[in-house]
């Protein structure tokens, strides 16, 4: 199959602009004969912690209908990640939609620090049997979890990874540049890795760019956050078939791609452990402390915007 991942340079939270841009990526992957073409998580918006962001689930209400408009247009498979607000509560929702209309949907299953002030916990469905086969899906920090790992193995044909991965804050005082170096190389180096454990093909679109936003929790101060990372594909043992890191800025990678629907190797696992790399213990402090407090503002702000918010609109 010809498969293309798409690495984006969004604007934060202006929905319109962005899908013109994606828009116009489905149709080069498409004259180039792309069959499946892959966008990065939240494509239509990036995230950031910043007022902007409340608006976002709610433009978004269209999207699933953009994406099979294209699909039939264009004969092609489109999948990738986005804030949607079903009226009950908001999800980061991965679609993966085919030219005959058929849906396939994961919702992620733990947001990511701040993220958790703009949807909620998701479900543990990572694997979509659809008309080409079992189709794992991974986004961003799902591909960190040994969790993710054990509900996939040995079930899917192929892994579909989407990250909006942030680095930190370039305004971050100079004694954490290490911690810089070692958040870039981790957003790199991390679909590599879980190829290697899952022994498939592992497809990962991504974001470029920068974005403007508030510190959390205290939204007193502006910050500058690159992202992170790289669109990349690689082959089931770990092999990077092609690669386009955050710095090369945005544009397609297109490759064919062999992949098998049996037979598959279990993955490695350690059933003792919760993260797969040995995260420092700055990240484990803020995954959880940071995370409970995003929960309170979705609760509190964003919950109650979007359901107020979706009636007008």
């Amino acid at each position: 199959m010809k498969i293309a991942a798409i690495q984006l340079n969004v604007v934060l939270g202006d929905v319109t602009t962005n899908l013109k841009k994606v828009e116009n990526y489905i149709i080069q992957a498409a004259n180039s004969g792309a069959e499946l073409v892959l966008l990065p998580e939240f494509f239509s918006s990036a995230i950031g912690f910043t007022p902007k962001m409340l608006d976002v689930a709610i433009k978004n209400n269209n999207v699933s209908i953009f994406l099979q408009r294209l699909s039939k247009r264009y004969h092609i498979i489109i999948g990738g990640s986005y804030l949607k607000f079903n009226g009950a509560h908001t999800h980061n929702q991965f679609e993966l939609i085919f030219p005959t209309g058929e849906l396939f949907v994961h919702k992620k299953d733990i947001p990511t620090q701040f993220e958790n002030c703009y949807y909620t916990n998701g479900d543990d469905n990572h694997i979509l049997n659809t008309p080409i086969g079992n189709i794992g899906v991974a986004l961003c920090w799902e591909m960190l979890r040994y969790d993710t790992l054990k509900r996939l193995s040995k079930k899917v044909d192929i892994v579909l990874c989407g990250s909006c991965w942030w680095d930190l804050p370039k305004e971050a005082p100079s004694e954490r540049e290490p911690l810089r170096k070692y958040n870039q190389k981790l957003a790199l180096e991390t679909p590599v890795t879980f190829a290697k454990l899952i022994h498939v093909p592992v497809i990962h679109a991504s974001h470029c760019g920068a974005i403007i936003s508030f510190n959390f929790p205290k939204e007193d101060a502006l910050q500058t956050r690159q992202f992170v990372g790289g669109t990349q594909i690689i082959d089931k043992d770990g092999n990077i078939i092609a690669r386009r890191k955050f710095d090369e800025g945005e544009g397609i990678l297109l490759e064919n791609i062999s992949y098998e629907t049996t037979n598959h190797k279990s993955a490695d696992l350690l059933d003792d452990r919760y993260w797969i790399p040995n995260l420092p213990e700055s990240y484990i402090h803020a995954w959880e402390t940071i995370n409970p407090m995003a929960k309170i503002y979705y609760e509190n702000v964003s919950l109650p915007y979007y359901k107020n918010n979706s009636i007008k609109a």
